[in-house]
């Protein structure tokens, strides 16, 4: 043993042992109370995003097992209970925002390539989309609707058609949430995907962080965070303040979701200025459980949702998603109309016991969806078209017939 010693009783401790003790307790503790920027933990290479981005879809398919059993239990959402200007579905949409707007700028900013991005984008949102509105639309749909078939596909009801549905669904501008026939006795009636409301807004938000690209703006973090947190403040936070609202609730919740986009986007431009620790997470939520009562509790709970997005990425040490397996869309995209099929087929009314049923059956369809659509499209981002003349010619040391 190198040092000097100390004895305790029996026990013989070295002074620089013991030193290296106390420096290791010091940084645990300056590590637990200060953290890491958050762009040490961008260098790290290890996060949790994966495994977070799964949460946030758990977290949309158990709140809205409570809101598709009926309206009488919408209120018992437990974090609801808990936080009462919060819904965990509500949540759980407001996590993907967070996180997408953290990822899609940090990825322009890497590769600022526009073409490549609004491929890459393009390429995350559609071929799922396309897969899923499409087998509603002309195969599942028909079979669960009340309608006759030769009806669903031709004429349709007063909800629209087949036809309206899946081209709405795949348009990113403006979602038809009905099918004909479909779902017609379920306490939330016709609804068939509540979920794609929001993928236009994401879609919006790619089209803005284009924009500051080509403009250049990305390339000035402070001042395209203070832009952000501007409109934000105009549209959000002062008619809120102000009890001012004039617009529909779901206008007004897309605005937040595009807030929390934003504050993705502002944590990744000012990486370095961002502090990840738990001491940190702690507070802030100690603050938000304190407030959760008061009339403007709600920026707190915002601040609480963002912050964990980026403390849950980072900190917690969470076992890998075995392969990589990005479940969070297809389970997003496949949920809410697996979840209206068990309450029309088999009657559930019980919230947990629907999400303990759907969640194993969209796990294994977002399984397909990843291995078998997302993926294989995901790798066409970096494809480039190749000229005849730019094609390597074939030499003398490659046999004739083999190629």
């Amino acid at each position: 043993m190198t040092g000097e010693e100390t004895l305790v009783g029996e026990t013989s401790i070295s002074v620089n042992d013991a030193d290296k003790s106390g420096r290791g307790w010091k940084s645990r503790a300056r590590t637990f109370i200060v953290g890491r920027s958050l762009a040490a933990c961008i260098e790290s290479g290890r996060d949790n995003i994966l495994e977070l981005r799964l949460l946030a879809a758990l977290m949309v398919i158990f709140g809205h097992s409570y809101v598709l059993v009926g309206p009488q239990r919408v209120a018992d959402d437990p974090l609801h209970r808990l936080l009462p200007p919060a819904f965990m579905h509500q949540i759980g949409v407001m996590m993907f925002f967070a996180i997408s707007g953290f990822l899609v700028t940090l990825s322009y900013q890497r590769r600022p390539d526009l073409l490549r991005f609004l491929r890459a984008r393009a390429l995350r949102l559609w071929p799922a989309l396309i897969v899923c509105a499409a087998m509603w639309s002309f195969v599942i749909g028909p079979m669960l609707s009340s309608l006759p078939v030769q009806d669903y596909f031709a004429d349709g009801d007063n909800h629209g058609t087949a036809f309206l549905y899946f081209r709405k669904s795949i348009s990113l501008v403006d979602i038809w949430p009905f099918l004909p026939g479909l779902f017609a006795t379920n306490p939330v009636a016709f609804h068939v995907n509540a979920s794609l409301w929001t993928i236009p807004y994401e879609a919006k938000m790619y089209l803005c962080v284009a924009l500051f690209g080509v403009t250049r703006l990305l390339r000035f973090p402070w001042a395209a965070s203070v832009l952000i947190g501007l409109v934000f403040a105009k549209l959000v936070l002062w008619p809120m303040y102000t009890g001012t609202v004039t617009m529909p609730a779901v206008l007004f919740f897309g605005l937040q979701l595009t807030g929390f986009f934003g504050a993705g986007a502002i944590a990744c431009l000012l990486r370095r200025h961002v502090p990840i620790s738990t001491g940190l997470m702690i507070l802030i939520l100690v603050l938000c459980l304190s407030l959760r009562t008061w009339i403007h509790a709600t920026p707190f709970m915002w601040l609480a949702v963002g912050y964990f997005v980026f403390w849950f990425s980072y900190v917690p040490r969470i076992p890998s998603i075995p392969r990589g397996l990005d479940l969070s869309y297809g389970s997003y995209l496949w949920a809410f109309p697996t979840q209206q099929s068990v309450v029309l087929i088999a009657g559930v009314t019980n919230p947990i016991a629907l999400f303990a049923i759907v969640t194993p059956i969209v796990l294994g369809i977002a399984t397909l969806s990843w291995l078998y659509i997302e993926k294989p499209a995901l790798r066409l981002k970096n494809f480039r078209w190749r000229r005849a003349d730019e094609a390597k010619p074939l030499t003398s040391s490659i046999p004739i017939g083999t190629a």
